[in-house]
């Protein structure tokens, strides 16, 4: 490439400035050999410096799917005693599914007596309580809910805490546990109904996304990014390539 560039600045200079076919060189007189090749030096660096910003990077496998959401898990122990955990890595699993991987947790442990429990989605106004519950185990703080200061009610169809700090909630019942061991499992669950604050509501009558703030975990720098505006229309945008 760069051997190239020299060529193509070789053959289309003209010295005398008087119409050659590159406008950006046949307006420049070359009256010094030095001059000249200072030009010369100069292209081949920034050619190869656009070089170097093509060149890609190898990782080693790890969990770094993107964009992840950062799901609040609610459940209710044998007591009814509420929890909440923070989980990333879930998402649709059918039409009326989901799937979360959960390790062993507080809920893992609620969810063996009550196969109940809601999910919903951080936003920017609830990071730190969000954050806070996925760093706080409810099996040794007890008073973590009360730390987390959420508003807590009983989801209505399903035996699962509401927080009614968070714009949406699904209120899920467990239908499968996939691979369950003392670590954990993959779990499968029924959304049974889907609750959503009527002030998040777009003028379609349906949740609006880009009201909610909704966040995402970056498992590369373990960060927290703000999900931006609608750029497009999905299902539509790409019928101009047809």
């Amino acid at each position: 490439m760069v051997e190239w560039s020299i060529t193509v600045v070789l053959k289309t200079t003209v010295p005398r400035g008087t119409g050659g076919s590159n406008p950006s060189l046949s307006a420049h007189k070359f009256r010094s050999p030095l001059i000249f090749s200072g030009f010369l030096l100069f292209k081949c660096i920034y050619a190869k410096e656009n070089l170097k910003t093509n060149i890609m990077k190898s990782f080693k496998s790890t969990a770094w799917l993107l964009p992840q959401p950062v799901l609040i898990i609610g459940t209710y122990d044998k007591e009814g005693k509420p929890n909440a955990m923070n989980a990333a890595w879930g998402g649709q699993w059918d039409m009326h599914e989901i799937m979360i991987s959960l390790g062993s947790h507080q809920t893992t442990d609620n969810l063996a007596v009550n196969p109940e429990f809601t999910v919903t989605f951080a936003t920017a106004d609830t990071l730190v309580a969000s954050d806070y519950v996925g760093i706080a185990s409810g099996r040794n703080t007890p008073d973590k809910m009360q730390k987390a200061g959420w508003t807590i009610e009983k989801a209505p169809n399903v035996n699962a805490p509401v927080f009614k700090e968070f714009p949406m909630t699904l209120e899920c019942r467990v239908k499968q546990k996939i691979d369950e061991s003392e670590t954990g499992y993959y779990l499968v669950a029924e959304i049974v109904n889907i609750l959503c604050d009527e002030k998040y509501l777009a003028e379609d009558g349906k949740p609006d996304v880009e009201k909610m703030k909704l966040i995402t975990f970056d498992p590369v720098h373990h960060t927290y990014i703000q999900l931006g505006k609608s750029i497009g229309n999905a299902f539509a945008d790409g019928k101009q390539l047809k």
